[in-house]
C-alpha cells in the first residue's frame, strides 16, 4: 500500500466505518492497527512535494485523524499523529493573519498532547495541581520513548500561548511548557532535526527586552539546530532568518540564508514537504524584507 496517498481516501472509509458500529477500523480491538497507520499516514505525508496536493486534501486527512482520536481517546500514537498534524497544517498552510483559527488547531495539539501524556498517572495529577514544581518532579517519570509525545505537546502548548499572548492566563503556562522541552532536552536533545535547540532559539529571541532576550544565546542554539538537522534539511535556516536575523536587524544574514534555501536542492525524500515549506516561506520572507527592516 503506498501510504502517501493512502490519506487522500482513508477519510471516506472512516466516515463509513463511523456509521457502521461494528466496523474494525474503529473497533476497541483494533488499536494495535490503528497505531502505526497513524503514524505512517503522518510520514507518508512528509513524502509528499506537490503543496497544493496537500494544502487541498490536508483538512480531510486532518478531520480522519480527528475522528481517530475520537474513536480511541486512550491511545497515545493516535492522540501524537493527530496533534503533529494540526501543528504542521497550522504551521505551514494557515494564514498568520488568521489568529483565531491558529489559535485553535495549537489548543486542539495541545489537547492531544497533553491526554496523551496523562496516561502517566503522577503527570495527570500534576497538571491538575498548582504547583510547578510538583509538575516538574512529575516529568521524571518520562523516559526516552516518550520524548516525541513529550516535544509535540511542548511546542504545540507554547504555540498556543504564542498566538494567545493577549491572555495573561495563557502566558501564565509558559513556565509548564518549557518544563516539557527541558525533559525533552534531558532525554533527546537531538529529537526532530534539532527541534529543541530551534525552540529554545526562538524563545531566545522573542522574549522581551529587558525581559530574558538574549541573541546570542539564540543564535548558538539556532546554528546547533542547524548543524543536527543536517544540510538537507532546510526549515531551521528559514527559522534562523525569520527570528535572530530579523530581530538583531542583519538584513544582509537574512537574505543571504533565504537565498541560500531558495538555491538549495537537497535529495533526502523524507524532507521533500518540510523543504518545500521551507522555500515557500523563504520567499515570503524575501517579498517581505522592506517591511520588516
Amino acid at each position: 500500500m503506498d501510504l502517501s496517498r493512502t490519506w487522500l481516501w482513508l477519510p471516506a472509509a472512516v466516515a463509513l466505518c463511523g456509521l457502521a458500529s461494528g466496523c474494525a477500523l474503529i473497533r476497541k480491538g483494533a488499536a494495535r492497527i490503528i497505531s502505526p497507520v497513524a503514524a505512517q499516514l503522518s510520514d507518508g505525508l512528509m513524502h509528499q512535494d506537490d503543496l497544493e496536493l496537500v494544502r487541498e486534501g490536508a483538512p480531510a486527512f486532518l478531520l480522519m485523524l480527528d475522528a481517530l482520536a475520537a474513536a480511541h481517546p486512550d491511545n497515545p500514537a493516535v492522540l501524537i499523529a493527530a496533534a503533529d498534524a494540526q501543528m504542521a497544517y497550522a504551521t505551514g498552510f494557515v494564514d498568520r493573519a488568521d489568529k483565531s483559527r491558529t489559535r485553535a488547531m495549537y489548543a486542539k495539539a495541545k489537547t492531544y498532547g497533553l491526554r496523551a501524556l496523562a496516561r502517566n498517572r503522577k503527570f495527570a495529577q500534576a497538571l491538575e495541581a498548582t504547583g510547578q514544581d510538583e509538575f516538574r518532579r512529575s516529568l521524571r517519570g518520562f523516559k526516552h520513548k516518550d520524548a516525541p509525545a513529550l516535544f509535540t505537546t511542548a511546542l504545540s502548548w507554547v504555540m498556543w500561548i504564542i498566538a494567545s499572548a493577549d491572555s495573561p492566563a495563557a502566558l501564565g503556562q509558559m513556565p509548564r511548557a518549557l518544563a516539557l522541552m527541558e525533559r525533552v532536552q534531558e532525554l533527546a536533545p537531538d529529537i526532530r532535526e534539532g527541534g529543541v535547540d530551534q525552540f529554545f532559539g526562538i524563545y531566545h529571541t522573542v522574549l522581551p527586552l529587558g525581559g530574558g532576550r538574549n541573541l546570542e544565546k539564540a543564535r548558538s542554539c539556532f546554528e546547533r539546530s542547524i548543524a543536527v538537522a543536517g544540510p538537507d534539511y532546510l526549515l531551521n535556516r528559514v527559522v534562523f532568518a525569520e527570528f535572530y536575523a530579523r530581530y538583531a536587524l542583519d538584513q544582509d544574514l537574512f537574505e543571504r540564508i533565504l537565498k541560500e534555501v531558495l538555491a538549495a536542492e537537497p535529495q533526502t525524500p523524507r524532507y521533500t514537504l518540510m523543504n518545500s515549506v521551507a522555500k515557500m516561506r523563504a520567499q515570503r520572507l524575501l517579498d517581505q524584507v522592506d517591511d520588516l527592516f
